[in-house]
């Protein structure tokens, strides 16, 4: 008998479904969505991102992608320019209010998730990632670090 329950793509779908819904509460005071917090985060760590690589980190369709990162120009979030390389590519680049967010963002979203996660062991919270990060790898989902 094919029980929905039992299907790992339902229960994937589900958990990603409710984690991006509390994710959201969580950014709610900061007026972002959770794809733009993943553009600030690699931005943390990269420094500059073509509009390219915000469409496979976000996997988002290219026109979202350009509205998205035109409401986090206009909010101050982010500086954007030609590619002196190639004209044809775009740049992304922390401002200082991206910047400054580094320093509360992490620690807000971890103690907002940390109660939620508490009810599982650390032990089988790094057993979750360990298998989440193997699935992305099944997919092709190939984010550069």
């Amino acid at each position: 008998m094919f029980l929905l329950d039992d299907q790992i793509g339902f229960n994937l779908n589900r958990v990603s479904l409710l984690f991006r819904r509390e994710l959201i509460r969580c950014l709610r005071e900061f007026y972002l969505t959770p794809e733009q917090w993943q553009v600030l985060a690699m931005l943390w760590q990269k420094e500059v991102l073509s509009q390219k690589q915000i469409i496979e980190l976000t996997l988002q369709d290219a026109p979202s992608a350009s509205k998205m990162i035109s409401r986090m120009e206009g909010t101050g979030l982010i500086q954007i320019e030609i590619s002196k390389l190639d004209k044809r590519s775009t740049l992304i680049r922390l401002s200082a209010k991206g910047k400054s967010l580094e320093k509360i963002l992490p620690k807000k979203i971890l103690n907002h998730f940390e109660p939620i996660l508490s009810s599982m062991s650390e032990k089988n919270r790094k057993s979750f990632l360990v298998l989440l990060k193997q699935f992305r790898r099944i997919f092709g989902d190939d984010i550069k670090k």
